[in-house]
């Protein structure tokens, strides 16, 4: 009863059958190139099953290998690796409906924060001395790559501070998906104003205006066979962007006002996060003129397009940056970790291509899955399992531009289909039933209530009706964009 309260939230239906034939049977033919849709959902819902066996109020939060490991010495330590590991693990608990099981995390964060502001003040002390305040709180905190259930690291060596960045990403969409005030004033804004003071004095003015991070490494990055180290690259400024941007918005919710937010507000238009290069590429590095002239052109991080996935920088109000990630995308290729493949799978479900993301989840599945459908780093690393469950996700629903919008990266293979109970950003519980890869009918429940705006092809054609049957009233901003009000609590029923 305790499990099934949190995994019986989500139904997704590919297909109307379920296989009467064992699991790693199953798996082998779809490796083979017997693909089953009934296998596309099972791995979606292991994710789910995964993140609620190894996330609990009460325990640590999931770790490399999520809670399993035969080792007493598990691969690079079963620790909490922030330059996107640890982050991939929790991309999945919001929109598939678990926001509770993002409670350890918090509590760890939490209970290494006074640690972490001493990380930010021995950084800013090292890298940027003149940026040091004598008030400890005012630098903020900090945190590394490395982190384990008994220590934590400042950043360095193949990651630079947008690490931090990374990790507060998470803090904002616990409160955007929840709309929960409380959640906001005594977790989420305080991790995220903590995290912005640290990385405000990260910034170095440029001769041409900017402000860049400095120094700077795009994770675990290496050019002529050391780790490389430069100032301002497309991770750190995208991280920092993302950082500022939240807090700006959170600040505005809660009506706070300091000189630091307007410091903030100045310094985010000068951070010049996304260049194109002369390939028609997001650089990863500020100095890159064609891809690949520096570090590993087939790398299984692929940081620069962070500020894509699951930032909000690039997005569909940047076309230009939109393009230029795709082909960073197709020049990266997909010869990687199992969890590179899945940060790949959520970046081309952003870019809203869905036949290209599948292939990414087909090509986990095919080469990245064990009998028991563990992911493969390899070895066994479970944020593979996780980042899958988001991806898929992200195909069937995207909230993170200011609308939600349904289906926004459907392949042509799941042609009919239904999920139930997918959450959109400001606690929209939503439902969506599919035929020949239209929208036939969408039920939307307001957990939070306030105004609901919906992007898809033709929907101001549709008739939405509440719980009782009545006509609601709709903006239409287009043909493709309508907004109505919504009541807590309350179901509302759209149809074609």
């Amino acid at each position: 009863a305790d499990y099934q309260s949190l995994f019986s939230r989500v139904d997704l239906r590919l297909c109307d059958e379920t296989p009467g034939i064992p699991t790693d049977s199953l798996l082998h033919d779809y490796q083979r190139g017997k693909e089953s849709l009934y296998m596309d959902e099972l791995l979606f819902q292991y994710g789910r099953y995964l993140l609620i066996a190894s996330s609990r109020k009460g325990s640590l939060p999931p770790h490399l290998q999520g809670a399993w490991s035969q080792y007493e010495y598990a691969p690079w330590s079963g620790g909490y690796w922030h330059n996107i590991n640890i982050q991939m693990n929790y991309w999945a608990a919001f929109n598939t409906n678990l926001a509770e099981v993002f409670i350890p995390y918090v509590e760890y964060n939490e209970a290494f924060r006074q640690s972490a502001n001493e990380k930010a003040t021995g950084y800013i002390k090292k890298n940027n001395p003149d940026a040091l305040s004598a008030i400890s709180e005012e630098n903020g905190w900090t945190i590394g790559t490395g982190a384990n259930a008994f220590s934590i690291d400042s950043p360095g060596g193949h990651s630079g501070p947008g690490t931090g960045g990374f990790t507060t990403k998470l803090f904002w969409d616990y409160y955007d998906f929840t709309r929960d005030e409380d959640i906001l004033k005594k977790h989420s804004y305080p991790a995220m104003l903590g995290m912005a003071k640290f990385l405000s004095k990260t910034l170095k003015p440029t001769e041409e205006g900017y402000l860049l991070a400095d120094p700077s490494s795009s994770p675990e990055q290496y050019h002529n066979g050391t780790t490389y180290q430069t100032k301002g690259c497309a991770f750190d400024q995208g991280m920092i962007w993302e950082s500022f941007h939240d807090v700006l918005k959170a600040a505005d919710i809660l009506k706070e006002e300091s000189p630091f937010l307007r410091t903030i507000k100045e310094q985010i238009g000068k951070l010049d996060a996304i260049q194109i290069g002369e390939s028609g590429q997001i650089k990863e590095y500020r100095e890159e003129k064609k891809y690949s002239d520096i570090g590993d052109p087939r790398h299984r991080h692929i940081s620069h397009l962070c500020a894509l996935y699951p930032g909000t920088l690039i997005n569909a109000e940047t076309p230009e940056w939109l393009k230029a990630a795709t082909v960073t995308l197709n020049n990266r290729g997909d010869k990687s970790t199992g969890w590179g493949v899945a940060h790949r799978l959520n970046l081309w479900a952003r870019v809203k291509d869905g036949d290209m993301a599948y292939q990414r989840y087909q090509l986990l599945l095919k080469k990245y899955i064990l009998e028991n459908l563990w992911n493969m780093h390899p070895p066994f690393q479970i944020d593979g399992n996780l980042g899958g469950t988001a991806g898929v996700a992200e195909m069937l629903i995207q909230s993170h531009e200011g609308y939600i919008n349904p289906l926004p990266a459907l392949p042509a293979a799941w042609r009919d289909g239904s999920y139930e109970g997918l959450v959109a950003r400001g606690n929209f519980v939503v439902s969506v039933f599919w035929k020949q890869g239209l929208m036939t009918q969408m039920d939307v429940l307001s957990r939070a209530g306030g105004e609901c705006v919906i992007q898809y092809k033709d929907i101001a054609n549709f008739t939405i009706k509440d719980a009782k049957g009545k006509k609601v009233k709709t903006i239409r901003e287009s043909k493709n964009r309508i907004r109505f009000a919504t009541q807590k609590g309350n179901t509302y029923y759209l149809n074609h």
